[in-house]
């Protein structure tokens, strides 16, 4: 109970005394005092010497005075850097970082295409084109691309790119159309300045389907000219003459599929992974893709031989086909961390960072692995550079908070848990069916001390997937801390019974899950559980 009082009293204070330090609120404030009062001395020993009128001395003073507090509010609001002062989003009380002026750095969001099928049947080949797209994007340097995550929330919405711009903090949005009539394919794509609404850049492509690949490198290479950067081809993106358009098209249902990340999903994307495969046996992204659905299975919903196997065997096929491909060596070192192979696993993330540095997934799971292998230091470094990689997404800063609780540090913890939160009300605001997000948000607030709000959440989240093992697992965590013993253990006895599995090794070294060691329960429950 004293801890909870801590964490309500004490820490908030010292968090905003953090914050004043962490926006140099509290240097200006030193800076100015200083300044005025060098400022003032000048004043009146100048002011005699100039046989100036006597109000002019007190009219600096009261100058000087009403400076203060506008000098402090803008070092809250603002921060100098490097490429000049530029508005602080965190002192704005916005929740995703962005620069959006004009002459901040090039940013871009690529939204979901529009079909415009005579069947209006491709929703799941524009997303897929749209997020190839975005992925090679993501390789020009200089260039910030808002995720997946963020710019896909919002398909189906009439946006103006005004308002995407702004929601996103991006200063360009790609935004198109697909018609697609059995082999025959016509993309539409324009690149729209998001401050004035103007086409920066837009082309129509009519081709057959086996020659989306140009179009979608052709795109990609006409944005980056438009924004004059360049796009950096390191390697074959194991696309083109080798990979039958069926094949391709199967490849971007099952990318669809595994983006919600539920368990029927994640079952619905191995289906179209395999089919693809099959179709091409030689198309190493779809390997990949069908040792992520084996590895994701096995961390969060199944913890079973067969997919951990499947895992390994599926990511070594991969590897085998496309070595320089960095989700190959991400899908690797899911398997190998999961088969406790640390080493090998370390190798494998590092080898995908040094493809693709700004590749999400591979700092996260790292960190994930980490964690797994107990060095939780180093996980929390690898966090905090997903974090950065990935500036809209909350999960990276939410676990950061929990492994700060691990390591001792509870005023770091809170300060973590309330830049988490704020990222994960902006999704919400987006989305309101991410349900990872509800899931995890109902920790922050049980955290920050909105126990009542934070119950609710947490029901909402359990409601929206009463089979999800991940979201029955966090519910044993999140009542554990909430000193609901026996609904924590409830919910840890249906990850095993009713929805399937996870690792042990969450269950070893998860702190959340401290309050119910003691239990007669929780022994009996972990010992079901395979090693």
């Amino acid at each position: 109970m004293e801890q909870r009082v801590e964490e309500r009293t004490g820490a908030p204070a010292r968090s905003f005394i953090g914050q004043l330090r962490e926006r140099k609120v509290i240097r200006v404030a030193v800076t100015y005092l200083i300044v005025a009062f060098i400022t003032l001395q000048v004043a009146e020993a100048a002011f005699s010497a100039l046989q100036l009128p006597e109000w002019a001395h007190p009219l600096v003073i009261v100058l000087v005075s009403l400076g203060f507090p506008i000098a402090l509010v803008l070092a809250w609001a603002y921060e100098l850097t490097p490429e000049g002062i530029r508005r602080d989003p965190a002192g704005m009380g916005i929740a995703n970082p962005a620069d959006v002026s004009e002459d901040g750095p090039p940013s871009i969001a690529v939204l979901p295409f529009v079909d415009m099928s005579e069947g209006q049947d491709q929703g799941y080949f524009c997303e897929g084109v749209a997020e190839e797209i975005l992925n090679a994007l993501c390789k020009i340097e200089n260039l910030r691309v808002a995720s997946r995550m963020a710019s896909f929330q919002f398909a189906g919405r009439s946006a103006d790119v005004k308002e995407v711009g702004r929601r996103l903090g991006v200063r360009s949005v790609l935004e198109g159309s697909v018609r697609k009539s059995g082999d025959q394919l016509r993309i539409t794509a324009q690149l729209v300045d998001t401050h004035n609404g103007y086409h920066l850049w837009s082309r129509q492509f009519d081709r057959t389907t086996e020659g989306v690949f140009t179009i979608q490198a052709e795109i990609a290479e006409s944005i980056a000219n438009t924004l004059s950067l360049t796009l950096q081809r390191k390697r074959d993106d194991g696309q083109g003459a080798n990979v039958d358009p069926r094949a391709y098209d199967l490849f971007l249902r099952g990318l669809v599929y595994f983006a919600r990340h539920t368990t029927q999903d994640n079952v619905y994307a191995r289906q179209m992974f395999d089919q693809a495969v099959r179709v091409s046996p030689a198309f190493g992204r779809a390997w990949a893709g069908l040792a992520y659905t084996y590895g994701f299975e096995y961390m969060y919903f199944n913890a079973t031989d067969v997919n951990l196997d499947e895992a390994r065997r599926t990511s070594a096929r991969a590897l085998e086909l496309e070595p320089d491909l960095a989700e190959a060596h991400v899908a690797a070192g899911i398997a190998q961390c999961m088969s406790q192979d640390y080493a090998r696993a370390e190798f494998e993330f590092e080898r995908a960072i040094d493809l693709d540095p700004k590749n999400f997934e591979a700092w996260y799971f790292f960190g994930r692995c980490k964690v797994h292998e107990g060095d939780l230091e180093r996980a929390l470094s690898l966090f905090d550079r997903s974090s950065r990689v990935r500036p809209e997404d909350y999960q990276s800063l939410l676990l950061q908070a929990q492994l700060h609780i691990s390591l001792g540090d509870r005023e770091r913890a809170l300060e973590v848990t309330r830049k988490g939160m704020e990222r994960v009300r902006a999704v919400l605001e987006l989305n309101p069916d991410d349900n990872r997000a509800w899931n995890l948000g109902a920790f922050a607030l049980l955290r920050l001390g909105h126990r009542e709000e934070a119950l609710r959440w947490m029901q909402t989240s359990m409601e929206k997937a009463p089979m999800d093992s991940i979201v029955q697992y966090n519910a044993a965590c999140f009542y554990a801390l909430a000193e609901e013993a026996d609904k924590a253990l409830d919910c840890l006895q249906n990850c095993l019974i009713k929805v399937g599995n996870i690792s042990r090794e969450w269950l070893e070294h998860d702190s959340d899950l401290d309050p119910l060691r003691d239990h007669p329960r929780f022994g009996r429950i972990v010992a079901m559980f395979p090693d």
